[in-house]
């Protein structure tokens, strides 16, 4: 086994030394290709990122630093928003119980800010919204916080 490696390498170095000699002293050696490209249709959907569609309302979803889930202690929920200005926030969780509960703070940019919802459970949650002066969009379920 040893014998057939070495036999591998010796021809490969002559391989290597027979090209290396056909060029003349000024001209650089091309490199090898280590891997071949993916194909057109393989990469567009690795890099295409997933649209979420406009809520019934019409709204976008926010951006993926708000997310919502079961409170870790398992009393209610747990709103997360990253402010990425300064802005008056208003958390609005829908219920479909009908029992809607809004909460609101000023944040400043850069700031995370977790809304807590003690009294509404997972299962009661049909929509939560983030509000500002500027935007209103839906938050997505963060599916690892949820039960």
């Amino acid at each position: 086994m040893h014998a057939g490696m070495f036999a591998i390498a010796i021809g490969a170095t002559a391989i290597a030394m027979v090209a290396c000699d056909s060029l003349s002293p000024g001209e650089p050696a091309e490199p090898a290709p280590t891997s071949l490209p993916a194909p057109a249709h393989a990469a567009a959907s690795i890099d295409a990122p997933v649209a979420l569609p406009p809520n019934a309302d019409g709204d976008p979803p926010c951006p993926a630093a708000d997310a919502w889930g079961r409170e870790p202690s398992g009393a209610g929920i747990l709103v997360t928003h990253w402010s990425d200005d300064s802005a008056r926030v208003t958390v609005l969780v829908r219920t479909k119980v009908g029992r809607d509960q809004a909460q609101r703070a000023a944040l400043n940019a850069g700031e995370l800010r977790l809304f807590e919802f003690p009294d509404i459970e997972e299962s009661a949650v049909s929509e939560v919204l983030i509000m500002t002066d500027t935007r209103r969009c839906y938050v997505s379920a963060d599916p690892a916080a949820l039960g």
